[in-house]
């Protein structure tokens, strides 16, 4: 995501959003996760020892502190594109942690033996597989748990669970569900932006930014929801400034001026709203415009690719999503020259 993951760490860092981001992405509006119980902690995991050296940076972490008796660790990990291994990929995060508090576990055990061995008090361990593996019976390691956000523009279409991109083989094929229950699923804690519906779960500005970043393909109810709703008293100059940077709205920066200009004595908000719709119809006349002359000339690649065979469905998703005309001006000079779809493809 670039600037944009730069600006959601730092957005995300306030210990309000983040509990509130998981209180209503994953626990339903329920306050599961204190705020004043947050702390944030470096996002590297890391595992290093003979020759192994494993390190993965994580967007965010905190850690939520119960009374100073217990913890867990809150991962979030932010996503505008799909990441079709992002079990794995979370798997080994949390993994790597789980490791790196088991040898701080082992290398307090193996000092504590030391200092009772030295002063003649016996062994630290209560067994041989105490003293082996140095990690004692009553040895506890605290929870780990990721939350993926995922700000694309379509639905999120990658695995969900460890189970989504394992080959158990035939449906019919014996013995697929005893298989299946012999390897834990391990599914994915997941907000899915592009599908979610439920912002009223949300009690902080989180709730318009994202109800906002949810309309920022329809200006007509993005700028009606401006207008109208209530809940934009509680968006703060920040996160204004996120969301039109998430969405690289025009007439979103237009209104920021606005905001900045009434402060100082210039037009009101509503005037820029007024303005926010019109110039939404006059925008919305002229993109229909040019979104039809996109779409004609991917139209025409189509036919000159179809002369050379199939064309592979990713190379069409690819054409079709692409609005830079002079991007499609040059593929359509290279399917016109091209002897080969294969060509076309490498070329592209």
């Amino acid at each position: 995501m670039g600037k944009k993951d730069i600006l959601l760490k730092s957005y995300l860092e306030d210990a309000r959003r983040y509990a509130d981001l998981w209180n209503g992405g994953v626990f339903c509006g329920r306050q599961m996760v204190k705020a004043e119980e947050l702390e944030i902690i470096s996002p590297v995991f890391s595992k290093a020892g003979g020759d192994i050296a494993l390190e993965k940076t994580c967007d965010l972490v905190m850690r939520q502190d119960g009374g100073g008796q217990r913890f867990t660790m809150l991962v979030v990990e932010n996503q505008e594109t799909v990441d079709y291994g992002m079990p794995v990929r979370v798997m080994l995060e949390e993994a790597l942690e789980y490791s790196r508090q088991l040898g701080r576990i082992m290398r307090e055990n193996e000092r504590r033996d030391k200092e009772c061995r030295e002063k003649e008090l016996g062994s630290f361990y209560q067994d041989v597989g105490e003293r082996l593996y140095k990690v004692k019976k009553n040895d506890r390691i605290f929870p780990v748990a990721t939350l993926v956000v995922y700000w694309g523009k379509k639905e999120w279409q990658g695995a969900k669970s460890l189970h989504d991109i394992l080959d158990f083989g035939h449906k019919a094929a014996l013995g697929t569900d005893d298989m299946k229950k012999l390897v834990p699923e391990y599914p994915l804690h997941f907000l899915d932006l592009a599908r979610f519906k439920h912002y009223e779960y949300f009690q902080t500005e989180l709730r318009p930014l994202l109800e906002l970043y949810g309309k920022r393909n329809d200006k007509k109810e993005f700028a009606k929801y401006l207008k109208e709703d209530e809940m934009i008293g509680r968006m703060d100059d920040e996160s204004w400034y996120v969301l039109s940077q998430l969405t690289n709205s025009v007439q979103l920066k237009k209104l920021m001026k606005s905001k900045k200009e009434k402060k100082n004595g210039g037009k009101t908000m509503c005037k820029a709203i007024d303005d926010m719709i019109k110039d939404a119809k006059e925008e919305g006349r002229i993109e229909g415009n040019i979104e039809g002359r996109i779409r004609g000339k991917a139209e025409d690649i189509f036919a000159l690719l179809e002369e050379l065979g199939v064309i592979p469905e990713d190379v069409k998703e690819r054409i079709m999503e692409q609005k830079d005309m002079s991007i499609l001006n040059n593929w359509l000079k290279m399917a016109a020259k091209a002897d080969n779809m294969d060509m076309f493809v490498s070329r592209m």
